[in-house]
């Protein structure tokens, strides 16, 4: 018995190291499977990454609700060189998307630079500076050929997108960096109110300059705004006193608006102007503030998605059909994203800051909603340099 628990003793202790030496070795191996299996859960891995917001959600995001509004207003100013006192504290208090210079703030090229850094300084959000620079007749600026060249003296598509390519790098050397301009209706009427201002009497060649003239203007790294959508066409009527009134029925609407719906379909357009112009066969309300003309008809071409800009809101054209702040709102629903109002008297800016107080307290109340609007201006200031990145 005693030989027996010896040779058990024995044998225990000559076996105990090789048994732990063994379990240790398949704990590391364990350990080095476990560690050179990759992580396979490709999901989870997207999950925990964080995403960086775009800058223009940034943006919107440390916006006040005042600022919001603001955004979405393009405002004529009263002064030369500098802004009016009057004109600096509205534009400080309301922080307007832009300003629209007139005849009226120009006399010299340093007088216009001095002006435009004036009215820059006074926003922590750079703004659209805008002009009418057509050339020819709609012409704010005029001491040299490029600025007043028309459109109906361009001779081809080439010469059209060198002028615009000049006039906007002349115009960007200023500090403006959007032009309302080029016009891209069709008119075949040399009676009618836009004839003088369009590219020709043939729709074709419209068609071809329009383009070669918006790619010009966006090489100089200046904001073209085509405009009128959907075109004034034929009508002798002025909407700065009355309201053209355009009596085509649906079935025409296509023809109508041909230029437009090719340019938009072959051009990465990044704003364009709607009209007052009523079209009283297919909507009771002017293009400004119809749903049927801007959502049914414009939205509804496919790669549009660029800035919608009013009309000047002031312009007689809508005189009668509404007040301020009610057509200010339509226009708004109806899918306008920027409201020009181009005045500056004292009861203009009255009605102005009417129609200000009214949109932001429908945005106070939720009873409207400006973030898609906002973060379009935002991302076309970002795009052109207007605002520059953190």
């Amino acid at each position: 018995m005693k030989q027996k628990i010896l040779l058990f003793v024995f044998f225990l202790l000559l076996f105990t190291p090789l048994i732990l030496i063994a379990k240790n070795k398949i704990t590391l191996l364990n350990n080095k499977q476990t560690e050179e299996i990759p992580n396979t859960d490709v999901e989870t891995q997207i999950i925990t990454k964080p995403v960086p917001l775009p800058y223009e959600k940034i943006l919107l995001s440390r916006m006040t609700n005042e600022q919001k509004v603001g955004q979405i207003f393009i405002w004529g100013v009263e002064g030369t060189s500098n802004l009016t006192p009057e004109n600096k504290k509205f534009i400080q208090t309301h922080k307007p998307g832009g300003v629209l210079l007139m005849q009226r703030n120009i006399s010299d090229e340093n007088q216009l630079k001095l002006l435009i850094q004036d009215i820059q300084s006074t926003n922590s959000i750079p703004l659209f500076i805008s002009i009418d620079q057509e050339g020819g007749v709609v012409s704010r600026l005029k001491w040299n050929e490029i600025l007043v060249y028309s459109q109906k003296s361009t001779k081809t598509p080439q010469n059209a997108f060198e002028i615009s390519k000049q006039r906007g790098t002349v115009l960007k050397g200023y500090g403006i960096n959007m032009n309302l301009a080029p016009v891209i209706e069709y008119s075949d009427n040399s009676k009618s109110f836009i004839y003088k201002r369009t590219f020709s009497g043939n729709i074709n060649e419209v068609i071809e300059k329009s383009i070669a003239s918006l790619n010009g203007y966006r090489e100089s790294g200046i904001i073209p705004v085509a405009k009128h959508y959907p075109g004034h066409g034929n009508s002798v009527i002025d909407p700065h006193y009355n309201l053209p009134i355009i009596d085509i029925v649906n079935d025409k609407w296509e023809e109508h608006s041909k230029v437009f719906n090719i340019v938009i379909r072959n051009t990465n357009l990044d704003a364009l102007m709607v009209g007052h112009i009523l079209f009283p066969k297919i909507d009771s309300s002017p293009a400004t503030i119809s749903n049927i003309i801007i959502q049914d008809r414009l939205k509804s071409l496919g790669n549009f998605t660029g800035l919608i800009l009013s009309d000047d809101m002031e312009m007689n054209a809508l005189e009668g059909l509404g007040g301020p702040t009610e057509l200010a709102e339509a226009a708004l629903r109806a899918g306008c994203d920027i409201l020009i109002y181009s005045k500056y008297s004292p009861d203009n800016r009255y009605h102005q800051l009417v129609v200000y107080e009214h949109i932001l307290n429908l945005v106070n109340q939720n009873l409207i909603n400006i973030d898609e609007k906002v973060l379009k201006i935002l991302q076309l200031k970002i795009k052109y340099g207007v605002i520059n990145r953190e």
